[in-house]
This record gives C-alpha cells, structure tokens and sequence, in this order.
C-alpha cells in the first residue's frame, strides 16, 4: 500500500491519500504548492494562481442567436438520437468551441457567452499546459508533473490526455502532446499484474522523479478509467491510422480494467479487500462508452450498480444532505457502508465527503447531459441542494470537504476542487441556475495551476461551457 501526502493549493492544511492498489484519491501535492503568486490573463482579465514551486452552445442549450441562453433539463431515462454537425477543421472530428454535439439535458451558464467561456477557458489551459513536461527515463515521453519528489501518477495522465484531446483544433500541438503522454502511459505498465490480467494495459500508479515506476508494480483505477476514455475519444478525433492505433489501445485497457478492477456484476473492486471500492470511480459515462466500444454488457450493468450503491448511501447516511463518502465497504452485501477509516486511502477521512468524492459531481452530472439518464440526475440533486444551502449560494464559503451529515470539515483551503466539479452536478436542473453562474464565475475567478486542483476546475469548466463530447 502506498500513500501520498497532499498539500492543498495555497493553504498548509495537509490531507493524506493513497494511490494504487486499485484505489486512490486526489489532492495537492504537498512538495509542490509552496508559496503562491499571480498572473494577470490580459485577454480575458482573469487572475491565474500559479505555484511559485514546481507542482506536482449545444443547439440545445444555447443557440447562436442567444448564446447563453437557460434550458430546462429534460426528465428522459435515456439518451435521446442526437444530430451532429460536421467539422471544418482538416483531420479533426471535435475542433474546440465547435460543440457540434448537443448536450440531451441540463444547462449552461448564462451569465457568459459561448465565446466568454472558451476565452476562459483556452487562457487556463495556457496557463496548465507547462505542468506537462519531458520524462527523462522515456525517449518521447511526457507526463502531467504531480511533484517534484513523483513526476506523474496514473490519475494525472488520465486527466493530461483528456484535456489535450478536447483542446484540439485550439492547440495545433494537441496530438503530438497526446501521443507523449500515452508513450509514458505504455512505457510504465503495472508490472505486479499479470499479463493474463492486463498488466501491460495498466500504467504503474506513479512514477519518481526520473519517471522510473515508483508505484510496485500496480494500477488505480482511476487513471486508467479516464486514459482508456480518452483513447476512445482520440479515435474518434483523430482516427486511428497514425503511430499509434488508439482504438485498439482503448480496446486493450478496457479488457484489462474488465480482468482486473472488475466484478461480473458490474462492480468496481478496491484493495485490500474487492469488496471495498471508492464512489468516483463509478465513471458511468465512460462505462457507458465501453459498452458501445465493445458491446460487453458488464459495462451495463457497471453503471446500475454504480447508482444502486450511491442512491443506498445517500438515503441511508445522508438522507438530508445527499453527500457521498470516499469509499464504501460492503459492497458485496445488501447493506453497503461509508468507510470508517484507513482501508483504501489509509486516512481516516475516508469516510466523509472529501478528496476523492468531491469528484462526484463532475462525473455524474457529466453522464446527465450526455444521457438524460435521471437517475444520475437525482444524485447530483440532492447533492446539489444541500451545497447550495450550506454556503447561501457563495462557493467561496464552501467547506473543505463534509461529514455524512453536512457537518463542515473546516475552511482550511479555497474550495477549489469541491466548487470546480460542483458546477456539473448544478447543470442538472434549471433550478440551479444561479448558483451555476455563480459557480462559473467563482472559478473563472480562482482558477489554480496546481496539480488536482487545477485539473478539477479546467475540466468541468469544458463540461459546464459545453464543450464536452462522448465516443
């Protein structure tokens, strides 16, 4: 078991997490957010926090006459036909800013114009993509820096090839930088797992500062969740024809997460127990998207069990507030139970509503608007609410994180990485309109270049504009 510690951007409150061995969360590298300083963004009059250390209109929803127009969210338990436009961009399927893909539910913000959130948004990523850089042990290979003690964990590749495929058609230098990351991504499999169970398929959960494997040999789910993803959306982008075949890349981890991180049930497994998993791992879209990749009905059944084990926790441990625990134990009984401590992060947090599950929102509320799916409606909701409430709509008075029963963790931190995700889980309902533009505007306003945090801000920032699109 192998632990990491985090130090939350611009703060020096620590929290502990543990990576690998099938389970892990996210935070602030504690080696890599020291003092922080600014950056004016002159083309939008955004302020950048930046690490003075090394860190570690859908037709739908906005049409081009008002592009920032509300919509109320659709109430249909599955995904509707969608129409999709063609691309003008040479080589490339889904050029940023394009949305050629209308989301099937929810809202956007409406306090900004398309071409408000996508200058934004291309200024933050300007602002994050210098964190990717050279790994000195792999010829070709770059990585998403997480420290300056680790170069990279899995999770961080996950999140590096998911934005930089998105930011095509903006980035004319998107694909070589993909085509890096996943050269690191093969160059470290998760040597502890046998071949027959897909270990060359799976990266090694982290790697030192060299880019040597640092991580015994073994994967976290997460990462290779969102790796696998993104390489179904480089095929969908890019096509498959050039150095690398991503749709048989895609093809080979999936299998592998399916051998390894899988019930046939359609569980997600954890360690050191298979009967323990953590809640953002139920990546529904993706699994969604496994499905029609391969047709294996595990993935069906991966998205039931997923709603079936939130929907038992929140009515059960949080029927006021709706929150989720980073992990659940039991999950093999009729009676699954929030962590009490110490079995897949080796915290005593895991518990509450804290690093990892603050990740919830995002994911789900993503699966919404790709979906119309209400069940994943209904979780964001009441989670939702209850954040809404708590900070009197004004997410810089969000806490930390949250006890079960909506019991604050403290403000040691800016909530940066619970108000980032939280904007997708406020899409999926018109009532959450103004909190959404608060939202919004709160992260166009807060916006940090630290590992995790900035990439939990970046990414739903893509989402809630819009920008986001599915295999």
């Amino acid at each position: 078991m192998k632990r990491r510690i985090f130090l939350q951007s611009g703060s020096a409150a620590v929290a502990t997490a543990l990576v690998g061995c099938g389970g892990g969360g996210g935070g602030s590298s504690s080696d890599a957010a020291v003092a922080a300083g600014t950056s004016a963004d002159t083309a939008t009059g955004t302020t950048v926090t930046t690490a003075s250390a090394a860190p570690t209109g859908p037709a739908n929803l906005a049409s081009p006459a008002n592009p920032a127009s509300p919509t109320t969210a659709t109430t249909s338990s599955s995904a509707p036909a969608q129409q999709q436009a063609t691309s003008t961009v040479p080589g490339i399927a889904y050029p940023f800013g394009s949305r050629l893909t209308p989301y099937v539910a929810g809202i956007l913000p409406n306090n900004a114009s398309n071409a408000q959130m996508d200058a934004k948004i291309k200024s933050f990523y300007d602002a994050w993509k210098p964190n990717i850089v050279s790994v000195p042990t792999i010829p070709g290979g770059k990585a998403l820096r997480f420290s300056s003690s680790y170069i990279t964990v899995s999770e961080g590749m996950g999140y590096g090839m998911l934005i930089t495929v998105i930011m095509a058609g903006y980035d004319a230098n998107a694909r070589a930088t993909f085509d890096a990351l996943l050269t690191t991504v093969r160059a470290r499999p998760a040597y502890g797992i046998p071949s027959g169970s897909g270990g060359p398929y799976l990266m090694d959960w982290r790697l030192d500062a060299s880019g040597n494997s640092a991580g015994d040999g073994w994967n976290a789910m997460d990462g290779d969740l969102d790796i696998a993803m993104a390489l179904l959306m480089a095929d969908k982008q890019w096509g498959s024809t050039g150095t690398w075949n991503y749709k048989q890349e895609a093809l080979n981890t999936i299998g592998a997460l399916k051998a390894w991180n899988m019930k046939a049930d359609g569980t997600t497994k954890g360690l050191p127990s298979a009967n323990n998993n953590r809640t953002s791992d139920y990546m529904v879209s993706h699994f969604r998207a496994f499905k029609r990749a391969t047709g294996d009905s595990v993935w069906d059944l991966a998205v039931d069990r997923a709603y079936w084990l939130l929907d038992n926790i929140q009515t059960t441990y949080s029927p006021n507030c709706g929150l989720m625990p980073d992990f659940i134990i039991n999950t093999n009984t009729s009676t699954p139970a929030p962590s009490q401590g110490y079995i897949g992060d080796g915290t005593s947090t895991e518990g509450y509503y804290f690093a990892n599950a603050e990740r919830n929102p995002w994911r789900l509320g993503t699966d919404f608007v790709l979906t119309g799916d209400t069940r994943f409606k209904t979780i964001c909701q009441r989670l939702t609410t209850f954040m809404q409430k708590d900070c009197g709509g004004s997410p810089g008075s969000l806490s930390i994180g949250y006890h079960l029963d909506g019991s604050s963790m403290g403000h040691s931190w800016a909530p940066t990485a619970i108000a980032g995700p939280l904007q997708c889980g406020a899409m999926v309902d018109a009532s959450f309109q103004p909190f959404l533009n608060s939202l919004w505007t709160w992260t166009s306003s807060n916006f940090v270049t630290s590992y995790y945090d900035s990439e939990l801000m970046l990414i739903p920032m893509i989402v809630a504009s819009g920008n986001w699109w599915t295999t």
